[in-house]
């Protein structure tokens, strides 16, 4: 495989992560349907309790009293439950910059995730972050669209597998990080919030909350029986437009790996493996 074909992968995928980043942490979030299902499996423990809790049925939970607060106290409280549950699955479609991404993750607060990222024409990836480990896997499509048949044939049904610390995959922390995604949920809510009347998101009672800036309207959906979760974001307006669902609530991320034998070292294979690629040799 060409240094050029090798320099491009990465660039690739980081445009990728970005566009999710302005799509679900910023609120500019996406719904429809689900992408493919995580690349991996396991539990723990920790986040088992939680999700047994968060299955009982809505109707059978009391109500919060969320729907009474100004909105920018609902919005507080509904990041706080959503630290508290420690985990969750972000499904999601929207537009930035022109294009239009999706996702399907399962993110937890130790910036641990699993799931798929998409950009549309252009092919999808499977993304396993543990720690500062990262592993991409990236469909038939996308090598076609970028790699070529040399890179496909190169690295065929196997993971690309890099780190944190690799700057193209820098936002990737933020993207996995639940308490990042609550912080900035928080810090970009608009001023002069309005609470709307009340409706039912997957059978689930909520109250919208939204607030204008920028020509954009942002809006967040909190359930008001049980936890007060945020069950979804919306944006409409401005550049960057779509929806996030949240759900599956205390759900454990998985947290198992592919195995050395189905990966392949990406920092190594663009010739050194302790420094990230140099985003300046790269071109789409």
């Amino acid at each position: 495989m060409s240094e050029q074909r090798t320099a491009r992968t990465p660039a690739v995928l980081a445009g990728l992560v970005l566009l999710t980043c302005a799509a679900g942490c910023a609120g500019t979030g996406t719904g429809g349907a689900p992408g493919a299902a995580p690349g991996s499996s396991g539990s723990s423990g920790s986040g088992a309790a939680r999700s047994s809790a968060a299955a009982s049925p809505a109707s059978a939970q009391p109500e919060n009293g969320v729907a009474a607060l100004p909105g920018t106290e609902i919005v507080q409280r509904s990041v706080a439950a959503l630290k508290e549950a420690g985990s969750v699955r972000i499904t999601g479609r929207g537009s930035s910059q022109g294009q239009t991404v999706t996702f399907d993750l399962s993110a937890d607060t130790a910036g641990n995730c699993a799931g798929t990222m998409g950009l549309s024409g252009q092919g999808t990836f499977r993304l396993v972050k543990l720690g500062t480990q990262l592993w991409v896997k990236p469909d038939e499509v996308f090598w076609r669209t970028h790699g070529g048949a040399a890179t496909e044939d190169l690295v065929g049904d196997k993971y690309l597998k890099t780190t944190t610390d690799n700057t193209d995959f820098s936002e990737i922390g933020t993207v996995c990080d639940l308490d990042a995604l609550g912080s900035a949920l928080v810090e970009q809510t608009p001023g002069g919030l309005a609470v709307g009347k009340p409706v039912t998101v997957d059978g689930t009672p909520a109250v919208p909350v939204s607030g204008t800036a920028a020509g954009a309207t942002s809006t967040l959906t909190v359930a008001t029986r049980g936890r007060p979760y945020p069950l979804r974001m919306e944006r409409t307006g401005g550049e960057e437009t779509g929806r996030v669902e949240l759900k599956e609530f205390g759900t454990p991320v998985p947290t198992e790996t592919p195995a050395p034998s189905d990966t392949i070292d990406l920092d190594r294979l663009n010739g050194d493996s302790e420094s990230p690629t140099d985003p300046s040799t790269m071109s789409l």
